[in-house]
């Protein structure tokens, strides 16, 4: 709990529980790099505002225990489960991994942005948008990526 208060969690100002802090907290980790924590937790925030899913894989790869994966089938996206977020809007019910001191700080201090969507398209090249087109086109990249084996 020490942790928690130390990285100014203990308190949400814009109506979030601590228990909710530690989950955005936990998907921000398990998304992306420090550098894009605040960030990843701002689109959590965003996509909950307008009643828009999360699908974050990530929740998927929990489910299925197979953390660190960066492929994604369609098929696993209909998963039956409350930590499915293809599947049900708003945060899953627990946190995904234990979240550190910086994915904490970044949950209750986000970056500001209308950013919607986010891709690493490369390693070290995670790219937010608020437009789905945008996201779209990134996904080609990714997906070439994917293919010539630069996900190691």
């Amino acid at each position: 709990m020490r942790e928690i208060e130390r990285a100014g969690i203990s308190a949400s100002k814009d109506g979030f529980t601590p228990q909710e802090l530690l989950i955005i907290a936990s998907l921000a980790e398990a998304e992306g790099g420090t550098g894009d924590y605040r960030k990843i937790s701002q689109v959590v925030r965003n996509r909950i505002a307008i009643n828009m899913p999360l699908q974050f894989d990530s929740t998927v790869h929990y489910i299925m225990e197979s953390r660190g994966s960066i492929f994604l089938s369609t098929k696993s996206t209909l998963l039956k489960s409350p930590f499915n977020t293809y599947q049900n809007r708003g945060l899953p019910p627990t946190p995904i991994n234990n979240p550190g001191f910086l994915a904490m700080q970044a949950a209750g201090n986000p970056a500001p942005g209308d950013w919607l969507y986010f891709i690493t398209v490369a390693p070290g090249d995670t790219r937010f948008t608020e437009s789905f087109s945008q996201f779209s086109e990134w996904k080609l990249i990714y997906k070439k990526n994917l293919r010539e084996g630069k996900f190691k």
